[in-house]
């Protein structure tokens, strides 16, 4: 019996390694750089003049100075960048998008940083998404 007992909380343990990050979303982004794709919608995100700016902009530059990381934008409409995301060809979406975003069934939700705003990121990233998280809940404002 204690033996049963002790596979069972075994495999319990085991089963409980969260958060998961099937496809080492947060590990590329220590190890080369976050990706963060950029549509267009001041005052959120903005590629005015060949810059990129916005206050989503520059949150996003304060996680990656936070967490150590180097960043890279990649402007985009939001369907290509949607796209790049579930191939997880890139870490996060910005752009003013809401909780209630049509793309909710495609990309994973932060929690709003504002009440209203979240970052989308590749569906099943946790670490990845816990780190973001905390950093928002740390900063809300």
């Amino acid at each position: 019996m204690r033996t049963k007992l002790f596979f069972l909380v075994l495999l319990i343990f085991m089963a409980c390694k969260v958060p998961q990050d099937p496809e080492h979303s947060y590990l590329e982004a220590q190890e080369d750089k976050l990706l963060v794709g950029v549509v267009d919608n001041p005052p959120f995100a903005s590629t005015a003049d060949g810059t990129v700016s916005g206050s989503e902009i520059e949150k996003l530059r304060d996680f990656a100075r936070h967490e150590n990381l180097q960043i890279e934008f990649i402007k985009g409409n939001e369907s290509e960048l949607i796209e790049k995301l579930e191939k997880f060809e890139i870490h996060v979406v910005t752009g003013g998008f809401t909780k209630k975003t049509i793309w909710k069934k495609k990309a994973g939700l932060t929690t709003a940083y504002d009440k209203k705003h979240v970052f989308l990121i590749p569906k099943g990233e946790n670490l990845l998404l816990e780190h973001l998280e905390d950093y928002i809940f740390q900063n809300k404002k």
